[in-house]
């Protein structure tokens, strides 16, 4: 049973872009939570701090709607930022579509 790579490669772009448009709506649904939170007034109080490989965070008494609004924006960040590649090349000695590479669709830089 031959692999129809062309199918595989729209499958792949198609949920890549699905991929976008979730993380597109979802960010901007966040920060609009975080805006509506904003001109509401609220506040809260809570300490959040963390470290990796040396660098340390820290994140004190920061408004809830600010916090949405900088997580929806890593949130569109990441989802723009998603970057896949799909090379497909024409065999001219046979006529068909083959793939040099496999990886190519397998590996995502995410």
């Amino acid at each position: 049973m031959a692999i129809d790579y062309e199918k595989l490669a729209m499958t792949s772009l198609i949920l890549h872009f699905l991929l976008r448009i979730t993380c597109f709506v979802l960010g901007f649904l966040t920060i609009r939570l975080g805006y509506k939170l904003i001109l509401q007034g609220a506040k809260g109080e809570f300490k959040f701090s963390g470290s990796l490989a040396g660098l340390k965070s820290k994140l004190e008494s920061i408004s809830p709607g600010l916090l949405f609004v900088l997580l929806g924006i890593i949130l569109i960040g990441y989802g723009m930022g998603v970057k896949r590649e799909v090379v497909l090349e024409e065999n001219t000695q046979s006529g068909q579509t083959e793939i040099p590479n496999i990886n190519n669709l397998l590996n995502d830089s995410i």
